[in-house]
């Protein structure tokens, strides 16, 4: 079975300290699950979640915190980002419904609400092994018991997808620990492409099933920055803007 394990820090440091470094005003996450990022965070912030399960303060430092228990399909159809927090958002964190389709319509609902020198991080796109990109959580079937309560569903497929769709974004795979961060910088609020173009996306890609050849590739084809590289000075845009 191939492996690919990350080294990097652990994936709430690097999004605090990503945070921290672009000097963001505000920040968006969905998938808040039991708050235990959104409370690191500092800046104003807006939290999603559909069932919200809080083993600490999500507030924290900050200033002012939105709390929305609802699906992401169902925020972005029904809220006005920029109207709640007076201003377009500096940094997204995507860590919702681990099926890449979820993930894509959270990207162009994000990229949308967003300036263009925003941050936008996934989280879960750097598989460790194969058997944690089924599509179900399945722990009971895996070969791999040491892994297998770890699932990050086929939001890889967001990789792919963004390279061939979006290649004027800039993307940068990052070696966060358990299972990798992807940061999207260039953004462009005014894109229609993906949103034109979902269910031809989801069409070509929802097929597809990862294997041990297919990830090796993907390692082989994409390259993985240390979190250590991004956070002391690699130029990725990761600048806040007006």
């Amino acid at each position: 079975m191939f492996i690919h394990g990350h080294s990097g820090i652990g994936f709430r440091d690097f999004i605090t300290q990503m945070v921290r470094s672009k000097r963001a005003r505000t920040y968006l996450e969905v998938g808040v699950r039991d708050g235990a990022t959104l409370t690191m965070i500092d800046c104003d912030a807006i939290g999603v979640d559909p069932n919200f399960q809080f083993t600490v303060n999500p507030s924290g430092k900050k200033r002012a915190l939105y709390l929305f228990q609802e699906t992401s399909d169902e925020f972005f159809r029904d809220r006005d980002v920029k109207a709640i927090m007076a201003k377009p958002i500096d940094v997204v964190f995507l860590d919702g419904l681990h099926q890449f389709e979820y993930l894509l319509r959270d990207f162009i609902n994000s990229e949308r609400v967003c300036h263009s020198n925003g941050l936008i991080m996934l989280d879960d796109c750097l598989p460790v092994n194969a058997e944690m990109t089924e599509r179900e959580h399945h722990p009971e079937k895996r070969l791999n018991a040491e892994l297998a309560h770890w699932w990050t569903g086929d939001v890889w497929k967001l990789v792919p997808i963004l390279k061939k769709w979006r290649p004027d974004l800039r993307m940068t795979l990052v070696d966060t620990n358990p299972t990798g961060n992807v940061c999207i910088t260039n953004l462009d609020p005014s894109s229609t492409v993906l949103r034109d173009n979902f269910y031809k996306i989801v069409d070509e890609y929802k097929n597809i099933h990862m294997n041990d050849e297919m990830l090796q590739k993907f390692y082989e084809e994409n390259e993985v920055m240390s979190t250590s590289t991004v956070l002391n000075g690699f130029d990725a845009s990761y600048v806040v803007g007006p």
